[in-house]
């Protein structure tokens, strides 16, 4: 949308030859996860396009390019060719003008929806962009240490309990971060109150037990938390948690988070951690 609304506007002025620069410098700090590389995301940049992908997914593992900024501007230059505006040479990354002109526009989805995408899909993507677009509404550096800040300052201005916590990068791919169920439990309650409107994604982006997202494949059809658990994964070699909402069977709603650490056999703890939220879907707590 965005090349062929360029090209239209470029036409219209009279220019049918340009060249390209790239300015990705909204995000700072290393762009390379403390992982490293890995196909549970790409390097962290603020101009990307499909998020790297290197194949045809639009979620879960992938192979990644290493400069999803520079991938990003050669598919736009592709993209204005295809529309007849010629591009001279390579993409090469500058910094825009501050009284830059504007050709054309597209905006993202609502935060919402990327919200909702995020947690159903487990998107390590999205959520470290999220994260350092926090740094940035923050006036925080946009980098994993900035972001990391940012997100804490956030969640202690809802006074949610903190102790112990740390955000060492957006998506919880870093083995420093650390969260505990009350912390969890708690942004669960606020998000699912209808005094937090604003919070409501955080709850309807969750993967629904049986039907959509990191979910779908879990809980049989029979299974008592099938439709009626909604909840986010986590999951890391020996780590298998599990937070979210249940209806129980008195149709009352309850929040949950089961973490485990030191785990061996990761399909034996998810389906342990399944049973344990069908055993909350079948509480008569009344």
């Amino acid at each position: 949308t965005l090349a062929e609304d360029t090209a239209r506007a470029l036409k219209q002025r009279g220019t049918t030859t340009v060249t390209l620069g790239y300015d990705a410098s909204a995000y700072s700090g290393p762009d390379q996860h403390p992982i490293g590389p890995n196909e549970n995301i790409a390097p962290v940049s603020a101009l990307m396009a499909d998020e790297a992908r290197l194949d045809d997914s639009e979620y879960g593992t992938a192979p990644r390019d290493a400069a999803p900024a520079v991938a990003a501007a050669r598919a736009f230059a592709g993209q204005l060719r295809e529309r007849g505006i010629t591009v001279d040479g390579d993409p090469a990354a500058a910094h825009a003008p501050r009284q830059a002109g504007e050709i054309a526009t597209v905006r993202s989805l609502p935060l919402a929806a990327l919200v909702e995408r995020m947690l159903t899909h487990s998107d390590n993507d999205i959520a470290e962009g999220l994260a350092r677009q926090t740094a940035i509404a923050a006036g925080k550096p946009a980098s994993f240490a900035g972001a990391g800040t940012a997100v804490r300052d956030a969640l202690a201005a809802r006074h949610l309990p903190l102790t112990g916590a740390v955000f060492a990068d957006g998506s919880g791919l870093d083995r420093d971060d650390r969260v505990s169920a009350g912390l969890l439990s708690r942004l669960l309650l606020d998000a699912s109150s209808d005094r937090h409107p604003e919070l409501r994604s955080v709850v309807t982006g969750l993967p629904v037990a049986g039907f959509t997202g990191t979910l779908s494949g879990r809980y049989p059809d029979k299974s008592s938390g099938a439709g009626t658990v909604r909840a986010k994964t986590g999951t890391l070699t020996g780590v298998n948690t599990l937070a979210g909402t249940v209806v129980d069977a008195d149709g009352r709603q309850l929040v949950f988070a089961f973490m485990t650490s030191g785990t061996t056999d990761p399909q034996g703890a998810q389906k342990a951690l399944d049973t344990l939220a069908s055993a909350v879907a079948e509480c008569g707590c009344r």
